[in-house]
């Protein structure tokens, strides 16, 4: 079951990519980030109103507040990287750092892979070097979202690494919260991401410093709340996933995410993808499969 939930939950995240994505062009990191907590905050709030249930103990919201000062410095890294650079390297090298990570993790917790898993890890790190080579892209007209591109591969490789740690760190703090409480502890991580994030854009707001305005802006709102819908599935699963499968394994299948970033991308974003990126991607998703198997 924990494998079905971990796949679930890379389709919902790497949609949710995708489209959040293609609404951080259009409004900015800082303005998407905060959407997107913000539409999860609320989604969770009227999910515990309607079933009346509890937003957990002292322990458990001090974990999750933790966990949500982590995420919104992992999502800010992550959504700027989407936003100013290509979601076709940026998703696959953030996921391949979080897979290794959580199997680093879950060594140094007591599990003990096997040497499938193993080969599984140093296929990754084949990939991403494979993934983040860069390639000559092919001219674009200037409306085009390829033309928005200001990130170099140094900026995107660095983005990357903090976002795949950061969501590794809170995937460790949702397994010490455990599922007692449900969705619950997601309020407070999706509230206090929200909130920093609604006072950044205050301050920038305040020096005359603010993203984007005007039409643009506004065309954003829908992305911005379906891929906030989105990600709050995918948490509200990789809870689940956590209590029943062990981190070392639920980690990797859930960063097979990049599979479909990727798809999206080259579909709707019409990224430019070479046959070196795409042969890294077909070896990370081997590496991460190997590792499911371990």
């Amino acid at each position: 079951m924990e494998v079905l939930l971990g796949l679930a939950v890379a389709v919902s995240m790497g949609v949710s990519d995708v489209i959040g994505g293609l609404a951080g062009r259009r409004a900015g990191p800082l303005r998407t980030t905060t959407g997107v907590h913000v539409t999860g905050a609320a989604i969770v709030g009227l999910y515990l109103l309607a079933t009346m249930q509890h937003p957990g103990g002292v322990r458990e919201t001090l974990l999750a507040a933790a966990g949500g000062l982590v995420m919104a410095a992992a999502a800010i890294c992550f959504y700027m990287g989407l936003s100013w650079g290509r979601v076709t390297v940026m998703s696959p090298v953030t996921f391949a750092a979080v897979a290794v990570l959580t199997f680093m993790s879950g060594l140094l917790r007591g599990e003990r892979p096997s040497g499938l898993a193993l080969s599984g890890v140093a296929l990754i790190f084949v990939a991403v070097v494979l993934v983040s080579r860069p390639v000559r892209e092919p001219a674009r007209p200037p409306g085009e979202a390829g033309a928005r591109r200001r990130l170099g591969l140094g900026g995107e490789v660095v983005l990357s690494v903090c976002a795949g740690g950061g969501f590794v760190v809170f995937q460790i703090l949702l397994l010490e919260i455990g599922v007692a409480d449900g969705p619950a502890p997601l309020l407070v991580v999706r509230g206090v991401g929200g909130i920093l994030g609604l006072a950044a854009l205050a301050v920038l707001r305040g020096r005359g410093r603010g993203e984007s305005t005007g039409p643009p802006r506004q065309k954003a709102l829908v992305p911005i709340v379906v891929a906030g819908a989105l990600l709050i599935l995918g948490h509200s699963m990789l809870i689940e996933a956590l209590h029943r499968g062990f981190l070392s394994i639920v980690g990797p299948i859930t960063s097979l995410t990049p599979a479909f970033t990727v798809l999206g991308a080259w579909l709707f974003l019409r990224e430019h993808v070479s046959r070196t990126q795409l042969a890294g991607m077909v070896i990370t998703i081997a590496g991460l499969a190997l590792l499911a198997l371990g």
